[in-house]
Formats: structure tokens, sequence, C-alpha cells
């Protein structure tokens, strides 16, 4: 059987299984004791698909959160996203301030990082993270061709709260700096003249390429207040102020800021919400010499109003009211107002709750936006934001014992300026032909996107958990053949199993399906092959102080390509130590 009627049956089977769950099962009245927070330190229990940090490409770690939505600005109240579950072993309660580990693995990978909080203060609340991660080694291109494919990640973190009686302030902080290789297949030849991109003129391929190391460096501030809602004649609110400031080897840089706020008045059984706020972009660009890039300085300003009345019965909620976006500046000026109604109804009382809506999503593809998503597009890209102007969804949602819980859902959107990734094609002079580089430029496309998606997870004691999840991806495209680089399936099973006092045993079966890339050589489509990806782990506490770990990831060793002409690093062996203290 191929792996597309594979991935379809177990698509098929979660979706399944979620229904009958929420329609076909005795309902049942446990009652889930939350217990006490103890804020533990997570350590190397966390499922990784591959032991990658969550920018590096170079060894492609596959997850299955990804949606065409990666920044929308925030619009009414969120009906619940399916998200993965946390499937984390039980590990002993320690309440030492701070946690450690490192380790080494094949590729000459070398990583650590440092957790540091403040326990159990009832007025503050402190978290420090720092970590490095260094990987390299050869991975083989599709012309058998073996090239280095370094990469060097490192970040840190900072978490903090101040509690007042009525008032909550919140302090954010986040570096992050990444370098690596442009490394992907390419057939441009650095000798042979070309066609100038801009100018028609004509220069060597060599002036053609990007340089070999791109570094990227960026530093997120966010100060938010909010209140604490004592009775129903207080008026809750949230308010968030945020500053980011990004840049590259390639001499482009990018400093943001925006305020955002949202209220909500109660008015008997009814309230009044609203939601506004501004994000503001400016980008300036080196003066470059270079006939492979055209660069544009940028200014934007996005908008965003969301007024609605809501109302509120005995289990069952409605909001009614509308999304409006308005873009200052940029390639064009822009406005978009769309409806924005959510609803849910408990049908079963702590059992099973349906919940749907309309609404309309503005997508800001801003310059460090598009860098993070596709690492290697080009330096001079410059993309418009998209507008998804009808968003249905609908979907389940229950939590039956301490044992079982699900979520199924369906969304249906139309799309305008969506934007996909192909490589970039230089034309050689003489003969006349078509070569592809290893950089990357977007085209756009309107359509229509159906995703069905469902999650089920199943912990029946504290020594066992398991979670089967996947989502089917749509594509319905007006002009594109196909959305490229896209999967249509997403699949993935993880659990984890306490084979003996503090030894942990943790599998992940994930599986990506098929997707299509432009050859841009000769115009036609390129297939790039799903992947079924095996993972194995294993955790040992020797006490409560120390812990041993090991993952081997993509046991199957398979080839996978993220991007067209980039290849991932195959099996992937790691292993350290925890300390804490």
């Amino acid at each position: 059987m191929e792996m597309k009627n594979i991935n379809k049956v177990l698509l098929l089977i979660t979706l399944f299984f979620c229904a009958i769950t929420a329609t076909g099962q005795e309902l049942n009245k446990d009652v889930k004791v939350v217990r006490e927070y103890n804020p533990i330190i997570s350590d190397a229990f966390k499922i990784n698909q591959l032991p990658v940090s969550e920018v590096d490409e170079a060894s492609f770690n596959p997850n299955f959160s990804y949606t065409i939505l990666s920044k929308a600005l925030s619009s009414g109240l969120a009906v619940e996203p399916i998200t993965a579950a946390s499937l984390t072993p039980e590990r002993k309660t320690v309440l030492d301030k701070s946690y450690v580990k490192g380790g080494l693995g094949n590729y000459v990978t070398v990583f650590g990082e440092l957790y540091y909080n403040v326990l159990r203060s009832e007025d503050y609340a402190v978290g420090l993270s720092l970590g490095h991660l260094t990987s390299g080694g050869n991975v083989k291109l599709e012309d058998n061709t073996k090239v280095d494919s370094p990469f060097h990640d490192t970040w840190a973190s900072l978490y903090f709260r101040r509690f007042w009686k009525d008032y909550t302030l919140s302090i954010d902080a986040d570096f992050l700096h990444n370098i690596y290789n442009y490394y992907g297949f390419k057939n441009i030849q650095g000798e042979l003249d070309y066609i100038e991109p801009y100018s028609g003129t004509f220069t060597p391929g060599a002036d053609l390429m990007a340089e070999e190391r791109q570094r990227l460096s960026s530093f997120d501030l966010s100060i938010g207040l909010n209140n604490k809602v004592l009775d129903n004649s207080s008026v809750p609110f949230d308010a968030n102020f945020t500053f980011g400031t990004f840049g590259n080897v390639t001499g482009v840089k990018e400093n943001s800021f925006g305020l955002n706020g949202k209220m909500r008045a109660p008015i008997n059984n009814m309230f009044l919400d609203v939601m506004a706020g501004f994000e503001h972009y400016v980008t300036s660009v080196p003066d470059s010499a270079s006939p492979m890039y055209q660069f544009l300085d940028r200014k934007m300003t996005v908008i965003n109003l969301s007024p609605a009345v809501g109302f509120q019965w005995e289990g069952a909620n409605l909001k009614i009211g509308m999304d409006v976006f308005s873009q200052v500046g940029g390639q064009d000026g822009d406005f978009n107002i769309a409806p924005h109604v959510e609803a849910d109804l408990v049908i079963a009382e702590g059992v099973v709750t349906a919940f749907g809506g309309l609404k309309g999503d503005y997508i800001v593809n801003n310059y460090e936006k598009i860098q993070r998503e596709n690492r290697y597009v080009s330096a001079d890209q410059y993309v418009k934001n998209s507008f998804h102007g009808i968003h249905l969804f609908a979907g389940l949602r229950g939590n039956f014992s301490s044992q079982t819980s699900f979520t199924a859902r369906l969304d249906y959107s139309n799309f305008d300026n969506e934007h996909f990734f192909v490589n970039r094609a230089d034309t050689l002079v003489l003969p006349r032909e078509v070569h592809q580089n290893n950089i990357f430029d977007v085209v756009y496309d309107d359509g229509r996107l159906l995703q069905l998606s469902g999650e089920l997870k199943y912990e029946p004691s504290t020594k066992f958990n398991l979670l089967l999840k996947g989502k089917y991806n749509g594509w319905d495209m007006d002009n594109l053949q196909y959305a490229w680089h896209k999967p249509e399936l997403e699949l993935g099973v993880t659990g984890n199993y306490e084979v003996f006092n503090d030894l942990w045993v943790n599998l992940g079966v994930y599986s990506i399906g098929k997707r299509y890339a432009l050859d841009v050589t000769d115009g036609s489509t390129k297939e790039l092959k799903g992947v079924i990806d095996l993972n194995l782990g294993v955790n040992y506490y020797l006490s409560s102080k120390w812990t041993m770990f090991a993952n081997v990831n993509n046991v199957l060793i398979n080839k996978y390509y993220q991007w067209n002409g980039y290849p991932s690093q195959g099996l992937n062996i790691r292993a350290g130590v925890g300390y804490s203290f």
C-alpha cells in the first residue's frame, strides 16, 4: 500500500476514534482533580521529532502545528486551537532553582542548556534560560555531491511576573542568534555569463550566488499589564507593548514596535468586547552593488480593530462582531473588513463541547517573519501581506475522564495573496538555458484551504501515555498547479512508558505526505517524497539531582527535503546528562 493511502487511513482512524468517543460512549462522571502547581523545570523528556533547535533546518524537525496563518493579528477571543498535548513522563518533584544539561551527538554536535527559576513566591516569578547548539557534518545532495551543512544556534529567554492585589505585570525578553550555510543544490555555474535579473545585462554566475554563510540575530521584548477579575462589576483588560529588532549578515535591519489591548464590559448576561492595536515595522537595507539583489526600504503600519457584543447562557456562549484591518505604507495601502462570529455549546457538562464560528485573519509578512519561515529566502525579499477574509471553523473537544481527551476540528478559509516559495531561476546567455539557484523567491496566489484535524490523548496511568494526531490539508489554488512545499497529510503517534522505576522509554512515529516544488529549469513539477520518521529515546533518573538521556532520531534513515535542494541530516544520535541544583 502506498504511503499516501496509509496516511489517509491513519487520519481517518484518528478522526473516527474522536467521533466515537464524542458521541457513542456512555458519559463518564469522573471528576478530574487538578493538582497544586509545581514549577518543575522541563528536561530531556521533551518529545522531539528530531533533536534540533526550533530554528534548525539542516536537520529538519517536522512538526504538526503547521498553519498558514503564521502571524495573524489578534481578532476577537481565540477559539481553542488544536495543539499537541503535553506528553511528558512524571518526574520526581525537585525544588532546586537551577538545572543544566548538555551532551554530544553525531554530525559533530555539541549542545547545552541552563535554566534558572525563582520558586513559590507569592509576589513575583522569574525564569531564565540559556542554550547553544552546534552541529556540522556532511549531507549528500541530489547529484550525490557531499557538502558541509553546519549551523550554530544560540538563544536566551527571560520570564518575569510581578503580582499585586489587582494587577499583574509581565515582562518577556528573547534573544536568538543563528549561523548557517546556503548548502543547497544549484546548477548555476560561476564562470558562465547570465542575464542579470533586474537590469537585463550580462553578469558572471559567481556574482549571482549568495554568500556561503548567513547570520540572523533578533531581540524581542514584550511588556504587559492586566487586571484580575474579582466580580461581575469588574472590567477586565489586557494591554501589551512589544518591541523587536532584527538583522542579518547581508545588512538588512528591521525594527518594530506595537501596542495591543483588549477589554470586556459585562452587562448582566451580556458583554461588550473591544480589541484594538497597531504594529509598526521599519526595514532599512544596505547600498548593495550586487546584481543579484534589488533592495527596497519598507515602512509599514498595520492597525486592527475588533468590536463585538456577546451573550452568555448556561452552557452556551455567542459573540457577534467584526474584524477591521488597515495597512498604511508598504507596497500598497490596504483595508479589509470581515464578520466575526464565535459560539460554543456544552453538549454534556464536563465531557463534550461543540464550537464554531466565522472570522477574518490578516497575516503580516514582515521581513523577519519570512526570514524565519524560510531561512534560505533571498535577502531582498519583500513579501505582501495576506488576508483570509472568510475563515469558517467548527469542531468538538472533550475530556471524559482523567485518562482520555480529544479534539476534532474542521477549518475552511478563502485566502488572497498567500505566498509560496520557489527556487530563484537564472538564465544562461549562451546557450539560453535556465539554471536553479539555491535561494528562494516567492510567488502568490488566491484560493481556498480545507483542513480536517484530530487529536486523541490516552493516559491510563502515570507510567504510560499515548498521543495520536493527524491533519489533512486540502489546497485549491486559482492559478498555481500546487501549493508549493505544503504537505497534504501530517500524522504522528507518540508515547512514553516507564519500563521500571526511574527508567523511561519514549517512541515517536511521524509522517509527512509528499509535497511538490517547481522545477524552475523547465517549469515542470518536482515531487518531494513523503517521509516516515521513527524516533526512540531513553531517560534515566540516577537520583533527584542527576539525569541521563539518549535519543536516536530518523531511525529509518529517510532522506527528507524541507525545501527543494536542501536535504536534512540522516540518522541522528544524541546523548547527555542533566543536573539540578
